[in-house]
């Protein structure tokens, strides 16, 4: 499959290739949330990427595209955003949300549900596996 750099058209078609391998085996979520993703700053394109997560419609994996009247729409720029879904640093995810590269607007509470906040251990061992896949495609140099 090879590494792509983190966004770019080769590591969303991938990405979405991951997702259709892992969609069905996503464990349930405690609660619907359906949340649009904004990620700017991107090396591609016109330097914004937007996509959106709805739990009842394949799990926790990100879709590229955007929700009619989301619970919340998450702002981050590409550094957090490479933080949050692949490399799982959270010194970086919380800076971003302490300086204004993060910002949620809408439901946090629901927003923290869907990143970690009460997810249950099968979530969480679903979540970490598909992170590692993730990176697996994702060029980090």
């Amino acid at each position: 499959m090879g590494t792509h750099p983190f966004l770019s058209p080769g590591w969303i078609e991938a990405a979405m290739a991951l997702r259709d391998e892992l969609a069905p085996t996503a464990p349930a979520a405690r609660q619907r949330a359906r949340v649009n993703l904004v990620v700017t700053g991107t090396p591609f394109g016109d330097g914004r990427f937007q996509a959106y997560i709805d739990t009842e419609a394949g799990g926790p994996l990100p879709v590229p595209g955007n929700l009619e009247d989301p619970d919340a729409t998450v702002v981050l720029d590409y550094p957090a955003a490479l933080a949050a879904f692949v490399t799982d640093d959270p010194d970086v995810v919380a800076h971003g949300f302490l300086t204004g590269a993060l910002r949620v607007d809408g439901d946090l509470a629901l927003v923290l549900i869907l990143f970690g906040e009460g997810m249950s251990e099968e979530q969480i061992a679903f979540a970490q596996h598909a992170q590692a896949r993730l990176q697996a495609i994702t060029d980090l140099k």
